[in-house]
């Protein structure tokens, strides 16, 4: 029995001018296939004929170093399609003004029009008398529809070009090139010196607290070595390097919890040791946060977690 195929329909709301060159990408989390299109102006997208299941859902726009939104959503197997609001606040955008004058860019609607093409193609050659089945007829009537709405959008698009000037338009374009380069990479070294710093101090405060308890050479061996680690791989995205500090700042805490009770009823005054609480706010910091998926967000767990370590010495 065929799998049922599922539809999406992906809508940006909050900042129309935003709509004009975003760009949408759902990637299949079970095959790896990529599916990329651009919003109407009105911000909706749909995807048809996907397979039901775990898709990453990614929305950039060309004047953003980092994406509007990137998280998992599931394709639900349902005749309807799947509804998905992405929220885009004008606020990212204050320090790139778009001007809100519609081009005539039929880039989406020649997209919307060839795929209605290609999904009617894929139902047609029935001989007389085979039978129309439900996936076929829904698959047509979406794609009719489909194309009903690339035209309709063709009203919309009727916006004349006024005098240009190639030559400015170029330099504009290199200018604005060279500014985003310089930013993510400016923005990668900040954050790799950040995540060297945090280790450093991790180690540091991870040999404090062993040097207060008989712990096994071969746990400290361990331990020192997830911590060496994590130095060494400070060039990692953000999604790996930050479960990875989780990882290691859950093994921290249960080597803590493990030597205060070997301590037995001497284990309330280890944990009270200020060394040790300094550890264990860190690291509880880092392991609450959990896998972060933009660099601002790791950013902001680094601060809590050494802010979580000032409290304590403040103590």
């Amino acid at each position: 029995m065929a799998v049922q195929k599922a539809d999406v329909n992906i809508r940006l709301q909050g900042f129309p001018a935003a709509n004009r060159e975003a760009q949408v990408s759902l990637v299949s989390e079970a095959t790896g296939k990529k599916f990329e299109t651009r919003p109407f102006l009105d911000g909706t997208v749909t995807m048809r004929d996907l397979d039901p299941g775990m898709y990453e859902l990614e929305v950039r726009h060309p004047n953003l170093m980092l994406p509007i939104e990137k998280r998992r959503i599931r394709v639900f197997p349902q005749p309807q399609p799947t509804q998905v609001n992405v929220n885009v606040p004008d606020v990212i955008f204050k320090d790139t003004k778009i001007t809100d004058i519609p081009d005539m860019d039929l880039t989406p609607v020649q997209t919307a029009a060839a795929a209605a093409r290609g999904n009617a193609q894929q139902v047609g050659g029935k001989l007389p008398g085979e039978a129309i089945q439900a996936a076929d007829w829904n698959l047509l009537a979406g794609s009719v529809a489909d194309l009903a709405a690339a035209v309709g959008q063709l009203t919309l698009l009727a916006s004349p070009r006024g005098h240009d000037h190639p030559e400015i338009a170029t330099k504009i374009d290199e200018v604005q090139s060279n500014l985003r380069t310089f930013a993510e990479a400016f923005g990668k070294t900040v954050l790799e010196i950040r995540r060297q710093f945090e280790a450093d101090r991790l180690r540091k405060n991870t040999e404090d607290v062993l040097a207060l308890a008989d712990v096994p050479p071969a746990t400290r061996k361990d331990l020192f070595d997830r911590i060496d680690k994590l130095q060494f791989d400070v060039q990692k995205d953000t999604p790996q390097y930050t479960q990875q500090l989780a990882n290691v700042s859950a093994a921290l805490l249960d080597q803590i919890n493990d030597i205060a009770v070997q301590k037995g009823e001497g284990g309330a005054d280890f944990l009270a040791d200020k060394k040790v609480m300094e550890l264990s706010e860190r690291t509880k910091a880092y392991r609450n946060a959990g896998t972060q998926t933009r660099a601002e967000g790791e950013l902001l767990v680094h601060q809590r977690s050494a802010q979580s370590a000032r409290n304590v010495e403040k103590k």
